[in-house]
């Protein structure tokens, strides 16, 4: 029959449950629409996030260059790495610029969309301008022969150590910004989603009211009602005056509880859902459980008051929170808290220190002679070289303090309640005997190594960048010092 043809109310009906059904799907799609944003701008903080590495990886090629040519030795290996880390670090710029598709962290292809807020494209054009010379300078260094080399190098390696940290400071801010931008971004998403659901809600009790209306007037009070909640996709259920026990159920909620047509009626809702652990679970006859969100409205009927529960089986929606929870903040491979994570509790650390008037200190670790395991062994090998090495950083650790992965071969770490530069120097000197320790694996012994530079909250940095920064200058210094050692930042007055 036309719509034009029902009765007047008959069609407010039809008009509210097909309003009812499009919220629900504009609910869903908001969803998914924030998974797939999140997961697609958590591309862009990861790749600015490497930036940083590649640039501090070009710094150490253009050393290992010229160690080379003074010690006479092939420059093969390192001009292939200049050559690939250049490239790759030009790529992933350019795509924040004007957008273009780049190598992603496990080797495939993504697109990066360029960046569109002023302050972030700010961040990009300054980076552009330090970067656009130093590109020139490491493309004229690999068509150089052996002659335009020895010209050619040490401009270029000084260039690099005029303006590495420099560098090093504008990714940083740019995977801040973008990590800003994320928030408020799933935080404007979740307040559609909110307004969307409230519009849904109202619009079902809407729904409600026009029943109630229909059944008033034809005297058919339960086919109605049936009707109605029959035809609602989410679980429904009508409780008594008591907001007790269950007088009314529709086929959905008969599924989503494990439970035979019309057996929900007489159950008390307390044998359905229960509070476990702080969560909300449903309960199936065969013990099984599944968390839930409810929304409970009063109505009246003919002078009756009853409540209309609504739940909301929420599986799918917690399992997408907890993987993308664990894709922003914790490492694929090591399972460590990454670079975001490890940012969030140094600024909580760095809170507690000054409200208790302790110290804290952050080492940033890097790996020595990790490449040659990945040349001569493979990929393989080395990612689990990293766990391997994982392990031994939590062992050297109190269960309070905190060890991530910062990038690559890379680690931070934060001690809390240091008594001094003495404390945060035994951990230090403990890190580097434990990476200096072979490592066995799949019947083959590797030895490594590592640099460690160590900052001080807040006798030599009080903000996070300035930790992190200056525990980076004091690893790049003990790296220049001959690895397999540790230094303590050192500020330019002292």
């Amino acid at each position: 029959m036309p719509l034009s043809h029902l009765p007047r109310l008959s069609r407010s009906m039809v008009v509210a449950v097909s309003l009812f059904l499009l919220f629900d799907f504009a609910a869903l799609g908001l969803n998914v629409w924030m998974s797939v944003k999140i997961e697609r701008e958590a591309v862009g903080i990861n790749l600015a996030g490497r930036q940083r590495m590649l640039s501090q990886r070009m710094a150490k090629v253009l050393l290992q260059l010229e160690d080379a040519q003074r010690a006479g030795e092939s420059l093969a290996e390192p001009m292939q790495e200049l050559a690939l880390t250049s490239e790759l670090f030009d790529q992933t710029l350019q795509g924040f610029w004007e957008g273009r598709e780049t190598e992603g962290g496990q080797g495939e292809r993504v697109y990066l969309a360029p960046v569109a807020q002023p302050h972030t494209r700010q961040l990009v054009a300054q980076a552009r301008e330090i970067w656009d010379p130093y590109r020139e300078l490491s493309r004229g260094v690999l068509v150089s022969d052996a002659a335009q080399l020895r010209e050619r190098l040490p401009v270029v390696v000084a260039y690099a150590k005029a303006h590495n940290l420099e560098l090093l400071s504008l990714m940083n801010a740019l995977t801040t910004e973008l990590e800003a931008l994320t928030r408020r971004e799933a935080t404007r998403i979740r307040w559609y989603q909110g307004i969307t659901f409230t519009l849904a809600l109202i619009n079902f009790v809407g729904v409600f009211a026009l029943y109630q209306r229909r059944i008033r007037r034809a005297n058919e009070q339960h086919d109605l009602l049936d009707e109605v909640i029959h035809k609602v996709a989410a679980c429904v259920m009508v409780l008594d005056e008591d907001g007790v026990t269950v007088i009314k159920s529709n086929h959905t909620a008969e599924r989503l509880f494990g439970r035979e047509p019309g057996a929900l009626i007489g159950v008390r809702f307390d044998q359905l859902v229960t509070q476990r652990g702080g969560d909300t679970v449903g309960l199936r006859p065969d013990g099984s459980t599944f968390p839930v969100a409810i929304e409970r409205h009063a109505t009246f009927l003919h002078g009756r008051r009853l409540f209309v529960e609504t739940v909301h089986d929420v599986t799918e929606q917690r399992r997408t929170e907890a993987h993308l929870t664990g894709l922003a903040y914790h490492d694929a491979l090591t399972q460590l808290p990454n670079r975001l994570l490890f940012d969030d509790r140094l600024r909580m650390e760095m809170a507690r220190a000054r409200r208790h008037g302790q110290q804290l200190a952050v080492l940033f670790i890097d790996l020595d002679r990790f490449k040659g395991v990945n040349d001569v062994h493979g990929h393989e090998m080395g990612d689990l070289l990293l766990k391997k090495v994982a392990q031994r950083l939590r062992d050297c650790l109190r269960e309070s303090d905190t060890v991530s992965r910062r990038g690559g071969d890379e680690f931070t770490v934060i001690l809390g309640d240091v008594h001094g530069s003495d404390d945060a120097a035994r951990v230090a000197q403990s890190i580097v005997a434990q990476m200096d320790a072979p490592f066995h694996i799949q019947n083959v012994s590797l030895h490594i190594g590592a640099s460690v530079g160590i900052c001080l909250y807040p006798a030599q940095a009080r903000d996070v960048n300035a930790l992190l920064a200056g525990a980076d200058e004091a690893m790049y210094r003990a790296k220049m010092m001959g690895r397999g050692t540790y230094c303590f930042h050192k500020r330019d007055e002292d």
